[in-house]
């Protein structure tokens, strides 16, 4: 047996909250984690909506139904099997959807936002990382950052943005002992960031996120 590749075209979806027009200054990028889809992730944004702020909420392209049952249905961003096909897939769909956001809102002089949330910090790395375009900030909220993303190569880019984590106390998805060697990963990286640690789970709270988005 002998295994082989082809690139095919694909459909992707995201899901938009508030107008897009011209007087658009903020923008953010906002992603799900794994089971999870963009049409109900992004109501945990809209309180930040306005006159100038928008709200993109791209979903990944594999879906898959949820607990064995064909009825809820969840998204991921990557699983092991091609994971760099994954990687390189992702961020093909999300320069085409930035760029075409920038085309609609008619210029670039926009403060970008990006929020990871669980598998979704990870996909959000990967791709702001290897791209040159102007970010404001970085949020990774009850998620980790990967290894291959901590190197030399990615330091002037890890400088050039305001760099959060945001944790529950009380996430049973990350345990203790896994914070605590996280947090050692990349303190040994000296990574300038910002932790912002909260009396709750695994999971965005709106009173969280306005006091995060407060600090950035």
């Amino acid at each position: 047996m002998e295994k082989k590749k082809i690139s095919v075209s694909k459909t992707a979806r995201y899901f938009q909250a508030g107008s897009i027009s011209n007087k658009i200054k903020n923008v953010w990028f906002v992603f799900h984690g794994y089971g999870m889809l963009s049409e109900f992730f992004i109501k945990k944004f809209e309180s930040l909506v306005d006159n100038e702020t928008i709200i993109i909420a791209p979903e990944a392209t594999s879906r898959f139904y949820l607990e064995g049952k064909y009825e809820r249905v969840g998204a991921s961003w990557i699983t092991k099997v091609d994971k760099e096909d994954d990687i390189s897939d992702n961020s093909n769909f999300f320069n085409l959807l930035y760029n075409n956001i920038l085309n609609q809102i008619g210029h670039d002089k926009i403060n970008l936002n990006i929020l990871g949330f669980s598998q979704g910090g990870s996909a959000a790395c990967r791709w702001v990382l290897n791209e040159s375009f102007n970010i404001n900030s970085i949020c990774f909220w009850g998620s980790d950052i990967p290894k291959e993303c901590l190197t030399e190569e990615h330091r002037h880019r890890w400088n050039s943005m305001k760099i959060s984590i945001v944790i529950g106390e009380k996430d049973h998805v990350v345990p203790i002992e896994y914070r605590e060697k996280f947090k050692e990963l990349i303190s040994n990286y000296n990574l300038n960031y910002k932790l912002i640690e909260y009396d709750g789970d695994h999971r965005i709270t709106e009173d969280v996120l306005i006091e995060y988005v407060k600090t950035i």
